[in-house]
């Protein structure tokens, strides 16, 4: 069983894109310090970019199930693309921001790729077509990441922002080249009411909010950590990031082979050892181990649409993924504004937080996420494993 061409397509601009902001993402922290802010003022700046994902997501699912999901894709991409010539002309914090929530609102395109994976997966499982989808952004961040901390360390980190821009551009082109999916017939395109009166589904959205804030408060922080507490140069972190989406890559083919709901447990206790080691460790050697790992988070996030997928009808699926990321990003939005004000007072102090409370989220998942559910009834009964 293999990706269609569409799917091919959709995965060759996630690749083009991801080399683009693989040149930047892992050393923005530095890049914001750079341009005077504070620790607490860069998790406000994640927060924000985090509200401003929130508040796209929902009408960008309902739009995906009223329009197809190719409409969402191009106009996502393009806003994207414009995004970075902002960055390139950043001169503050001011209009880096405005850059920051062009670039952040453009997150409607992930329930818009979710739908249109499904949607033109063929035979292959949810699971299978949407974790080798996204796999092809964590393997456009394999070797970015390296090649934007030279960049920054020899040219300075705005150089980064001209050569991703060029990125994104030729990625939007490429976007321009997929076919279109027509939406479902009116009658079966889902209200939003449909969705908030399955409590099953609801139920899910409050384990997801909880799994993705606490995976999420050691995120951003870490390149800031090792630059700041484990003096580790920014060309070295910008190694790690390709460190990072290595472990992405495999981790997405390894886990999205096996039933998500077991492998979503074993992703949030990957990023329990990532945060152990980060905290624990003073070798490159060991970080390099770490981000390796960290590479479970965006797993995670591909395994959660998978198991939407149990709980909705067809019909309903861009309406329930623009839900599930906007709750997902809910998590983000919390995560860091608190780990900026934990960061201020102890740097390790966001990490410990994250590492006490994963085994809690597995435990949850094992007893709360959907199991399989029936042939006959999918949106609404379960069975066990």
């Amino acid at each position: 069983m293999k990706l269609s061409r569409d799917l091919k397509l959709l995965s060759l601009a996630l690749f083009l894109w991801a080399s683009g902001e693989g040149l930047f993402i892992f050393v923005l922290p530095v890049y914001m310090s750079e341009l005077g802010a504070t620790p607490v003022q860069i998790g406000q700046l994640y927060a924000i970019g985090a509200v401003a994902m929130a508040v796209s997501l929902i009408p960008a699912g309902w739009a995906s199930d009223r329009f197809g999901p190719k409409m969402g894709l191009v106009s996502g991409w393009a806003i994207g693309a414009v995004a970075g010539f902002f960055f390139i002309i950043a001169k503050d914090i001011p209009v880096f921001l405005i850059g920051w929530l062009l670039y952040r609102v453009t997150a409607w395109v992930i329930p818009a790729i979710s739908a249109y994976t499904i949607h033109g997966r063929g035979d292959l499982p949810p699971e299978r077509a949407l974790t080798s989808v996204f796999s092809m952004f964590t393997a456009g961040l394999i070797l970015s990441p390296t090649i934007g901390g030279y960049i920054g360390k020899y040219f300075g980190l705005r150089a980064n922002f001209y050569i991703a821009t060029v990125m994104f551009v030729i990625s939007t082109a490429v976007i321009f080249l997929l076919k279109h999916q027509p939406p479902h017939p009116a009658e079966e395109r889902a209200r939003p009411m449909e969705l908030l009166a399955n409590r099953q589904f609801l139920g899910f959205m409050l384990l997801v909010f909880g799994i993705m804030a606490v995976l999420y408060t050691g995120y951003e922080f870490a390149p800031k950590l090792l630059n700041d507490v484990k003096h580790v140069d920014v060309s070295y972190i910008g190694l790690l990031g390709t460190f990072n989406a290595i472990g992405g890559f495999a981790l997405n083919q390894i886990l999205g082979r096996r039933p998500p709901r077991r492998m979503l447990m074993l992703a949030i206790g990957l990023v329990f050892i990532y945060g152990v080691i980060l905290l624990q460790a003073s070798w490159i050697g060991w970080f390099a181990l770490a981000y390796f790992l960290r590479g479970a988070y965006n797993v995670s996030r591909a395994l959660i649409n998978a198991l939407v997928t149990r709980i909705v009808p067809p019909s309903r699926f861009g309406m329930a993924f623009g839900i599930t990321e906007m709750v997902s990003t809910g998590g983000d939005i919390v995560a860091p504004y608190f780990a900026g004000l934990l960061y201020a007072a102890t740097p390790q102090t966001p990490f410990l937080v994250m590492i006490a409370l994963c085994p809690i989220m597995i435990v949850l998942v094992w007893f709360f996420a959907p199991r399989k559910a029936f042939e006959a009834q999918p949106e609404l009964t379960v069975s066990a494993d």
